[in-house]
């Protein structure tokens, strides 16, 4: 009737799509033919470069293009070396070019392998590479999304390059634990900073501890917990205190498997001192059996390997 807007159907949308995403097929054919066909070991065409990038804009995921990219840059670096004038120079513009594109495709897909991997070893062949800027690239990543274990990988590797201490990332990671627990990537930082000892196991038990304790539903906080149990400088006597405290949470969290779990692994290397934990970790076995019914096979394997 008059007056009223249109609806296109389901048909026709679906239609719409399905021509807009084979015009989309055709052109990255095109231009991935046009590229690969004018690959050399020598040199490489500007109008193929340009194209590659075009489409790692549209999907900075395609590795055989981050690759072509890598050969083209190896040609540049190899003519900078024969001009002693300008080369460096030349060079220096051609890489920070380079580290543009990757920060644009980061922007299109922040946890893209292919953008993070590239950037790095754009500036490792940089002559004058500026890792603040590259740190403070993580900081604002990281502030967007605070799990992207890309980000924090990236940062892992620049922490050397600047300097920063041990106490200072330690903290970092710590502040971004105390805004979001639910942080694996945060937590596997943290075991990659420092090997655990006397002087720093306690304190890593502390934290995690209280992490587990806020929530202890979620599952992140509890692995990293398994982590520090399993360090040989933890002492029988803070086993026990944390066994007991677990006992505690139990009561108010009786549906909680990872209490159970956490209760298991701690008596699996008490038992080893003292064989009056050998039926412990037994009960609390047969008790996940009823509650996680789904992992029940596990439960009776690991109840089974238990009581011999």
């Amino acid at each position: 009737m008059h007056g009223r807007l249109k609806v296109k159907s389901t048909e026709v949308q679906k239609e719409e799509k399905r021509r807009e995403q084979q015009k989309k097929l055709t052109a990255y054919r095109m231009g991935m033919k046009k590229i690969l066909s004018s690959r050399k070991s020598d040199s490489y065409d500007a109008e193929s470069f340009a194209i590659a990038s075009q489409l790692l804009f549209v999907n900075p995921d395609i590795y055989t293009l981050w690759n072509y990219r890598k050969e083209a840059i190896l040609i540049e670096k190899d003519k900078s070396c024969e001009d002693e004038t300008e080369g460096e120079e030349k060079f220096i513009k051609f890489l920070e070019s380079e580290i543009s594109l990757t920060e644009q495709c980061l922007l299109a897909n922040p946890k893209s392998y292919g953008s993070w991997h590239h950037r790095y070893w754009v500036l490792m062949l940089h002559p004058k590479p500026n890792w603040d800027k590259e740190f403070n690239l993580c900081n604002k990543y990281l502030s967007y999304d605070d799990r992207n274990f890309h980000c924090w990988d990236y940062r892992r590797l620049l922490v050397n390059k600047i300097g920063i201490t041990l106490s200072a990332e330690l903290k970092f990671s710590e502040d971004r634990l105390n805004v979001n627990f639910s942080n694996y990537s945060s937590w596997h930082y943290r075991s990659k900073l420092r090997t655990l000892d006397e002087s720093s196991v306690e304190g890593e038990l502390s934290l995690v501890q209280s992490a587990v304790f806020t929530d202890p539903a979620d599952s992140s906080a509890w692995f990293y917990l398994r982590w520090v149990l399993s360090n040989p400088a933890l002492t029988k006597d803070k086993k026990q205190e944390l066994l007991e405290a677990l006992e505690q949470l139990q009561e108010l969290e009786p549906d909680c498997k990872w209490i159970l779990l956490a209760k298991c692994w701690l008596t699996g290397s008490l038992v080893l001192s003292d064989s009056e934990y050998v039926d412990k970790r037994a009960v609390y076995y047969k008790e996940l059996i009823k509650l996680d019914p789904l992992r029940k096979g596990q439960y009776q394997q690991y109840l089974d390997a238990a009581q011999k």
